[in-house]
């Protein structure tokens, strides 16, 4: 039994990782779901919610404290790692399982191999819809997957055949010569595959087809507005007023965005009820469509173009994530572009007694925003940020930007919009987190600079969403607190940078920070882990000076 078990996972294992490599080579060149991130997100789906945040929080505060790189890039890439090696721990167990069963079984490793591969295309069926791909008449993924399941199948099947075979014989040599023949082959399989990925990453190969699967969607240029002026200058060391969207944090359920597939799905089934009920529609299935419905006198259909036609309008703001611990960066400012959420419902028609408005992803994820909160002029459907078009990570076609909030509540690759008369509890408040989502008022030093007098340079941020920032304070020590500089910020829904000159003594000083929001309430120094609320408590800089 040891040895078969051996051999079944020494031979899953080496055929498994070209597997792996063709099966993220069909999502490059059509799009299809990488079985291995779908079975990942899947089981986020029924985890629970306290042990999803504890792997959150305590991935996020590794991150932060190791300080490797910007912690959402590099949160995906361990997300990723998580789910290729979820995938490979898969078929590692269902290699073990055919050696100790179906090997038994008296029929050519050729047969056996085949209802292995098709048996892995069946327990992947739920995970990757195989079925409705079918109905869709996608059958050129659906050919693609059963081929690469039933390569893996029938190799499968020889591998563990022939070195049991070998086994039998009492020569490990031949065993042994075997294993290395099937790690030979997958080597250079794996090698294959990762050159055509090169390949078409350069465009060089379905440059046609990848135009004719994405939806257009900036068909009208997006008005150029340029920062207003703020003021003094920060220090060298503060991050940057305007976050580069391509270094903006990105946080949500998905380890891949959403593709052309998904929007297009949602549009058929929309359109069927549609046309179910006597109505007409007269858009293209591969256009991105919005829907509006629920408690509303006329429930909408907008495309991208549509909603392009309703007031423009745009905004300098902050956006944080409610997982963001003090002092980290999963935090950034740019201009959101887009319209009026609340334009768009006048326009649908909200009847009385609604309570809140339920927004829905592509991806499953929802939220829910009190009407108030839903008809706040600030609160934007974007279709792009910092003169930019939307892009895929951040939410393509159209995304949600909620005033005050945490990001939890500034929805991506939104596609219905719903009216409803009662509470709903979105997919974070249904693992635990806070469905208020207020930004609690957090302050950063992001560097100290200091010559060889002790006199110091520092610079930072502030933030308290919508309510804004009144002032920043920083202590020595135990020493008073001294007020810093403020630079003019964007807009009343930015974070703020400051700057200060402090004397610190020689030898070892903690260098504290703290904030006084708009309001005049004193951010709290009461540390508290992000989870459920949002961090809190003083941001601290040790610095050791020379005497």
């Amino acid at each position: 039994m040891k040895d078969r078990i051996f051999i079944g996972a020494s031979v899953s294992f080496l055929i498994s990782i070209p597997w792996l490599f063709f099966s993220y080579l069909g999502y490059k060149i059509t799009q299809l779901p990488v079985i291995p991130f779908e079975l990942f997100e899947a089981l986020l789906f029924i985890s629970p919610g306290a042990v999803i945040t504890t792997l959150l929080e305590l991935m996020i505060q590794t991150l932060h404290t190791l300080n490797i790189g910007p912690t959402s890039a590099v949160g995906k890439s361990v997300e990723i790692m998580v789910a290729y090696l979820l995938g490979l721990t898969s078929l590692i167990l269902l290699g073990i399982l055919y050696a100790v069963t179906l090997d038994r079984v008296k029929l050519s490793w050729a047969i056996k191999g085949l209802v292995a591969g098709f048996t892995l295309s069946f327990l992947f069926t739920p995970i990757i819809n195989l079925w409705e791909l079918v109905m869709l008449t996608e059958v050129p993924k659906v050919l693609w997957v059963i081929s690469i399941n039933l390569i893996w199948g029938i190799s499968l099947s020889w591998g563990i055949e022939k070195s049991l075979s070998a086994l039998n014989q009492q020569n490990s040599h031949g065993r042994n010569r075997i294993l290395a023949t099937i790690g030979i082959t997958s080597l250079s399989v794996s090698i294959l595959a990762l050159g055509l990925d090169r390949v078409i990453h350069r465009g060089i190969i379905g440059n046609s087809s990848a135009k004719s699967s994405n939806i257009e969607l900036q068909e009208q240029p997006i008005p150029q507005s340029e920062p207003p002026a703020s003021g003094a200058k920060p220090i060298q060391g503060i991050r940057p007023e305007i976050t580069p969207i391509d270094e903006f944090y990105r946080v949500d359920i998905n380890l891949l965005p959403p593709g052309q597939e998904d929007f297009s799905r949602n549009n058929d089934e929309f359109t069927e009820r549609l046309l179910a009920q006597g109505g007409e529609i007269d858009l293209p299935t591969d256009s991105y469509v919005l829907i509006i419905d629920g408690l509303v006198e006329s429930p909408l259909a907008l495309d991208l173009a549509t909603i392009k036609t309703y007031p423009f309008f745009e905004q300098y703001a902050t956006l944080s994530c409610v997982s963001n611990p003090i002092g980290g960066d999963l935090i950034g400012t740019t201009l959101f572009q887009g319209v009026r959420l609340k334009d768009i419902l006048s326009k649908a028609g909200i009847q009385s007694g609604v309570e809140k408005i339920k927004i829905t992803g592509v991806d499953g994820y929802s939220e829910s925003l009190p009407i108030q909160i839903a008809n706040d002029p600030t609160t934007l459907l974007c279709y792009s940020m910092g003169n930019q078009p939307l892009t895929k990570n951040h939410g393509a076609p159209i995304r949600l930007y909620t005033p005050g909030k945490y990001g939890m509540k500034s929805l991506k690759w939104i596609i219905k919009i719903e009216a409803i008369d009662h509470d709903y509890q979105g997919y974070w408040q249904q693992q635990g987190w806070s469905d208020d989502a207020e930004v609690k008022t957090t302050s950063v030093i992001d560097t100290i600079q200091t010559n060889q007098d002790g006199d110091s340079k520092l610079g930072g941020i502030a933030y308290a969403g919508a309510r804004g920032i009144k002032s920043v304070e920083l202590k020595v020590n135990d020493k008073e607190w001294i007020p810093a500089e403020l630079l003019k910020h964007l807009s009343p829904m930015t974070w703020v940078l400051w700057i200060a000159e402090l004397e610190i003594p020689s030898g070892e000083s903690k260098v504290t920070v703290r904030a006084i929001d708009g309001d005049g309430n004193m951010q709290t120094e009461k540390s508290a882990a992000p989870h459920p609320d949002g961090a809190s408590g003083y941001h601290s800089l040790t610095i050791k000076q020379q005497g």
